[in-house]
């Protein structure tokens, strides 16, 4: 499965976009990217994709990550809509303005521009949806 950053909502809402296919564009330049990288301000980490990570599980371990269910790592951090909201704003004018600054960022063939705004622009909606809801997110960013 490829990378992604996408949102996880505290509160589950009815949504026509099926967010299981967004923010693999948007992952592999997320990090290299000046107008992309403050969207990670409002990550959340995995306790188990770190404790992978780190070497305290291998990843083929079937029963390793049940292991660590009982260790209380705390909750997850939770993030109010309307505060990521013109940073994603901010984040699709700047791929609109400069699509070829991603290239810029990141050496990448396959990556388009027009994916990374897609990924932004369903995030957007959904921040939006969600803000009215009034449920907070966070993003979860696999690797």
């Amino acid at each position: 499965m490829p990378a992604r950053l996408y949102p996880i909502f505290e509160t589950p809402f009815d949504s026509p976009t099926d967010l299981h296919f967004v923010g693999s564009a948007l992952a592999r330049v997320a990090e290299a990217h000046p107008d992309l990288v403050p969207l990670l301000d409002f990550c959340s980490v995995d306790p188990h994709e770190i404790a992978v990570a780190v070497g305290m599980v291998y990843p083929y371990e079937e029963d390793g990550l049940s292991d660590l269910d009982d260790l209380d790592f705390g909750p997850p951090e939770w993030y109010e809509p309307s505060a990521a909201l013109p940073t994603l704003i901010r984040a699709i004018a700047a791929v609109r303005e400069r699509p070829e600054s991603l290239a810029a960022a990141i050496y990448d063939p396959s990556l388009r521009p027009a994916d990374v705004l897609a990924d932004l622009e369903v995030i957007a909606a959904q921040l939006e949806t969600a803000r009215q809801h009034e449920t907070r997110f966070h993003f979860m960013q696999t690797s």
